[in-house]
């Protein structure tokens, strides 16, 4: 799990609580893997912008630890230098509402070790955004498209967007995730991301993680997560207890619901053996696997 070279953020044990609160973090473990896009799910209150924050070291948990691109964070903020290789998108960009643009881009340009005009540029042609136009006359999407440019020019390693398309139309919200996917491919970058997209989302994320109750509970490969969770339709005559019972049992089966054509089984660790053993049980009449959509992947486990 520490092995960096292939890891660009791990987490390990972190819990944290504002205050006197609650946990928000309840012993999150996370390993992101160098390169591509890794989507972190999770409903509203589910402690996603704190855990990114931990990442930047602006929340700094109150137990575990964390490594971001081979250096862990401890009490005292990040190193300057370490923070120049990460680029960050808040869900609500720019406090300063009367600063325009230009300012901000004159800004990183005065403070960025790594600023690559270049590529600044570039954002602010294909988001024709005006420079003179201060941020509280932007729209929210405006606003995204201005962070991501900025963020951008400073080259980073490791790219970190909360909800970066919120306030976007879907035109300008696929065209904004067009441009992340071509930026994950072309070069050695890691994108960690949030979003309730879930259908752009599951276009463009190598790896998903779900977080629940301050808790992951799953992180997998998307296609494997795919894989693992499935419905499973169950024909029977008449429904019985002896037969809810043994679905119930077998392996990976978290719920089973009445359908119907008899049983609706919510499968969170599917087997392909699994359809054999559901016709072997007495009063079955037919199965039927139901691949899921990752929106239904993520609601089989937080709905």
């Amino acid at each position: 799990m520490g092995d960096m070279s292939r890891y660009s953020v791990v987490v390990k044990g972190i819990r944290h609580a504002f205050g006197r609160g609650p946990e928000v973090l309840r012993g999150v473990d996370l390993a992101v893997p160098r390169g591509g896009i890794y989507a972190l799910l999770g409903l509203n209150g589910a402690g996603k912008t704190t855990l990114l924050r931990s990442l930047l070291g602006l929340v700094r948990p109150r137990q575990g630890y964390v490594e971001v691109l081979g250096q862990r964070l401890g009490a005292a903020p990040p190193a300057p230098e370490l923070l120049a290789r990460l680029g960050y998108v808040p869900e609500r960009p720019f406090p300063d509402e009367q600063a325009t643009a230009g300012d901000l881009l004159s800004l990183m340009r005065a403070v960025h070790p790594r600023w690559d005009e270049a590529t600044a540029q570039r954002y602010l042609k294909i988001f024709h955004i005006p420079l003179t136009a201060r941020c509280r006359h932007l729209s929210a999407g405006t606003k995204s498209q201005l962070a991501l440019t900025l963020a951008m020019g400073g080259r980073p390693e490791l790219l970190i967007l909360d909800e970066p398309t919120l306030g976007l139309d879907p035109l300008h919200r696929h065209q904004y995730l067009q441009l992340l996917l071509a930026e994950a491919t072309e070069r050695d970058l890691t994108i960690i991301l949030t979003s309730h997209d879930l259908y752009q989302i599951e276009r463009m994320a190598d790896t998903v993680a779900i977080l629940h109750g301050g808790r992951i509970l799953v992180e997998k490969p998307l296609d494997e997560l795919k894989e693992s969770v499935k419905r499973v339709r169950v024909g029977c005559a008449a429904p019985d207890q002896s037969l809810t019972a043994a679905l119930g049992s077998l392996p990976g089966v978290a719920k089973v619901r009445p359908d119907p054509a008899g049983y609706l089984l919510s499968v969170l660790g599917y087997l392909p053996g699994l359809p054999d053993q559901v016709r072997s049980l007495p009063g079955v009449t037919g199965v039927q696997v139901i691949d899921l959509s990752l929106e239904e992947v993520f609601l089989e486990y937080c709905g």
